[in-house]
């Protein structure tokens, strides 16, 4: 199984309004545009990335939590046609809190607060999406210790293109994508 190698400016924001009419909320910065600040008011907002996770590979990045007031930031993969004027914790995609390390997704898993055995993010986390199995798994703060081992989802739809997603809560809230 090849994993995705360090290839510059693979794992960045999109600048573009993300295809919904509101008014811009965010902050894209650093030399890949790799750094993201929610600038609006408090409420869910979906953020993802420039390019569709690539396919029959293991694409892995890490996101770092630069800044957060309540650490109710949520990371994962959605499909690249997710509305993103929906609350998508219930339509599409796959994420984990960082803050409670509770699993939320659409179908087919529907989950909602699903506990896990993770333990909270601090600093970073490292998301493992593998597209020849429609597996993902997340390393906390770069522990992958026994209770970290296996995929947290597993039989993940490859139908669509999937991509990275980052859900910010809090003004203020800055993540960064670091390329592994």
């Amino acid at each position: 199984m090849e994993i995705l190698s360090n290839n510059k400016n693979k794992y960045k924001f999109k600048k573009s309004p993300f295809n919904f009419n509101i008014p811009k909320e965010y902050n894209i910065s650093g030399e890949d545009n790799n750094i993201l600040v929610k600038t609006g008011p408090t409420s869910l907002k979906t953020y993802i990335g420039e390019y569709e996770l690539e396919k029959e590979i293991e694409n892995k990045w890490k996101i770092e939590i630069l800044n957060s007031k309540s650490n109710h930031i949520m990371v994962g993969v959605t499909t690249i046609d997710c509305d993103l004027n929906a609350f998508p914790l219930n339509k599409c995609g796959w994420y984990i809190s960082c803050f409670t390390s509770n699993l939320y997704s659409g179908p087919p898993h529907y989950y909602y607060m699903k506990e896990t055995n993770l333990k909270r993010v601090e600093d970073e986390i490292t998301i493992i999406m593998n597209m020849s199995k429609g597996t993902l798994k997340f390393i906390i703060d770069n522990e992958d210790d026994d209770d970290n081992e296996g995929e947290t989802y597993t039989n993940i739809p490859l139908d669509k293109s999937l991509i990275p997603a980052v859900i910010l809560y809090d003004s203020n809230d800055k993540v960064k994508i670091i390329e592994c």
